[in-house]
């Protein structure tokens, strides 16, 4: 028998809360301690756009992913739901706001740490970190239901919290003036909202167990992803080129 919305949804976040890297990794935590060297943090932002970088598009997909060749009135009604996803990724400037793209936040961060922005188009990803856009990409486009289950509730969820310390280290142990770290701030912000609005459209569509089955799995796919990643990083940038 299927869990009622509300108790499906809140067993996700409380598992995405208590297994995601963002919170429990030893990088990000050696990150908050200010342990990491600046080169290796250096090396650690320039891996992140891979990601941070792109997502208009991951935002986007999850638009795309809703309905088929031949939308219903409650898949219009979902998609006019994630707009605001959508334009919060690509800039409110762009309908009048003041927030810029988020990807241009995260150039304006890395060109606070050293990282031209030349440097930072050319870096060369690690295999871990493909893995681990690939897979959330793919998620995106599989589903409504993987879409907001391996983004908005894996990670978005429990993101206000992971940059409120992101930012705070960078603050505090590497110089990084309070006017760089927008980045961070705007997804303390607007994180929560995200999730939220996952939830809602969520309580109309995982109500069995199969959909249930997927959109956990979804979550899980996408922490273990950002796992993958984060061990990547680790292995590379710190206990790899220290021995």
């Amino acid at each position: 028998m299927p869990l009622t919305p509300a108790a499906f949804t809140e067993a996700l976040l409380r598992e995405a809360r208590e297994t995601h890297p963002w919170l429990h990794h030893p990088l990000f935590h050696m990150i908050w301690d200010g342990k990491l060297g600046r080169p290796q943090l250096q090396n650690v932002i320039r891996q992140q756009g891979a990601f941070f970088l792109d997502t208009l598009r991951h935002a986007a997909w999850k638009i795309i992913s809703v309905g088929g060749y031949t939308p219903t009135f409650e898949d219009l009604e979902r998609q006019r739901a994630l707009i605001p996803l959508v334009v919060e990724e690509g800039g409110e400037d762009t309908i009048g706001g003041k927030t810029t793209a988020h990807s241009f936040l995260f150039i304006k961060l890395a060109a606070a740490l050293g990282i031209s922005r030349d440097e930072l188009f050319a870096t060369e990803y690690l295999p871990t970190t493909i893995i681990e856009k690939n897979e959330l990409f793919l998620l995106q486009r599989s589903s409504t239901i993987e879409a907001l289950c391996g983004g908005n509730i894996a990670t978005e969820s429990l993101n206000a919290i992971h940059v409120q310390r992101m930012a705070a280290a960078l603050e505090t142990h590497y110089g990084v003036p309070r006017l760089a770290l927008d980045f961070y701030h705007v997804h303390m912000e607007v994180e929560g909202d995200h999730a939220d609005r996952a939830v809602r459209i969520l309580s109309e569509l995982a109500t069995t167990d199969e959909a249930q089955a997927r959109g956990r799995l979804a979550m899980r796919r996408a922490i273990t992803a950002r796992r993958i990643c984060a061990d990547g990083m680790l292995e590379a940038f710190v206990t790899g080129s220290s021995r």
